[in-house]
């Protein structure tokens, strides 16, 4: 099914409840355009990563049924033309966390994490369920929520849309 991971995990490890005054589908149209734009390669700021001297990319796919899709123009641009005939109550996505610690003029891979984010969207509130699937949770729970809910509430602001407000955040 176009959007939900069929395997997706009934235990997870962090979930964040979000309240909103944009439509569902102008918040799913923000993150996937947001998560195209983050795959093309844009670091990440986070000052507990960067005072150690480590730079953070996201990698980022879409589900679709048993697999999950890199987020690139062509994969952005056919979700956006699905948003537009329908909204999504389920959008789930995997989430790589790159790490790299520069080397002179080269980057050194540090070992990567992988996590599944599954957003539930209701009218008025947005869930994010997060599952750390593998890696060394260098990035913590807590932190890639506040990340990606900053970025999103940037875009919306950009947009002239009311952002989100976190109302509970929780991680295990």
């Amino acid at each position: 099914m176009i959007g939900t991971y069929e395997n997706f995990p009934d235990l997870y490890h962090g979930v964040a409840l979000f309240s909103c005054r944009s439509s569902p589908k102008s918040i799913q149209r923000v993150i996937v355009s947001l998560f195209c734009r983050i795959n093309h390669g844009e670091a990440l700021e986070l000052p507990i990563l960067s005072s150690q001297g480590i730079q953070l990319f996201l990698d980022i796919g879409i589900a679709e049924g048993l697999a999950f899709n890199f987020i690139d123009d062509e994969e952005k641009n056919r979700f956006l033309s699905l948003i537009e005939k329908t909204s999504f109550r389920t959008l789930d996505f995997l989430c790589i966390a790159r790490y790299y610690v520069p080397v002179g003029n080269r980057r050194r891979p540090l070992k990567f994490d992988y996590y599944m984010l599954r957003f539930i969207f209701d009218s008025e509130t947005v869930e994010l369920i997060v599952y750390h699937e593998k890696g060394t949770r260098r990035l913590s729970i807590e932190d890639l929520i506040r990340i990606l809910s900053e970025k999103i509430n940037e875009e919306l602001r950009r947009m002239g849309k009311p952002p989100l407000e976190i109302e509970t955040l929780r991680a295990f």
